[in-house]
């Protein structure tokens, strides 16, 4: 018995993890990339090598680049450890406003990209609070200070310990910093 070639592995690997990431089936796929429902088993379990013809239609159907299904990431992926009080110093610059906030940790793939910061707007700083509305997920938890923050046609009173979260295709920000300052966390993932 002959061992797989280790892309043949990759490629099947990388295809099962992307496919189960966007809640498709084996058949579903296939229909959506014209391909057999027997093809893509046979790739996912590294029983083919596959053509590129095969795999530029199956990045296709599942929104991705080619090279997506040939990266081993089961092998390298990236880790960031932020220790209290670090991160990446940032300023978020827009018309008539700016903050400085720590990147804590920032990821992106073939599966979505993702975003966390520890956030500080002072009061007497804030100018116009951007709005904001883009594809993927929001959280926000509050550490201190206090503010509205709105979401859709809706705001929020938020204070120390309060969280939000919400789907950031709704028009969202800050609609008025109502203490000195406010201070929170912030998580946001967008799709690939």
């Amino acid at each position: 018995m002959t061992d797989k070639p280790a892309i043949d592995v990759a490629v099947g690997h990388a295809l099962n993890r992307l496919r189960q990431e966007r809640g498709l089936t084996v058949t579903a796929l296939a229909a959506e990339a014209g391909v057999s429902p027997a093809m893509v088993s046979r790739i996912e379990n590294a029983q083919v090598s596959p053509s590129l013809a095969t795999l530029s239609a199956l990045a296709g159907a599942l929104s991705v680049p080619v090279m997506a299904l040939l990266a081993q990431h089961d092998q390298v992926s990236d880790v960031h450890h932020v220790t209290a009080g670090q991160g990446l110093p940032s300023r978020r610059v827009t018309p008539d406003h700016s903050h400085e906030y720590l990147l804590l940790g920032k990821h992106g793939g073939p599966g979505g990209r993702f975003e966390a910061a520890r956030i500080r707007i002072e009061a007497a700083d804030a100018g116009t609070l951007p709005a904001y509305q883009h594809e993927g997920y929001a959280f926000i938890h509050v550490v201190s200070g206090a503010a509205t923050y709105r979401c859709g046609g809706q705001t929020f009173p938020l204070g120390p310990g309060d969280s939000l979260s919400f789907d950031a295709k709704l028009p969202h920000g800050f609609a008025e910093i109502t203490g000195d300052h406010i201070e929170f966390l912030t998580v946001s993932s967008r799709p690939a």
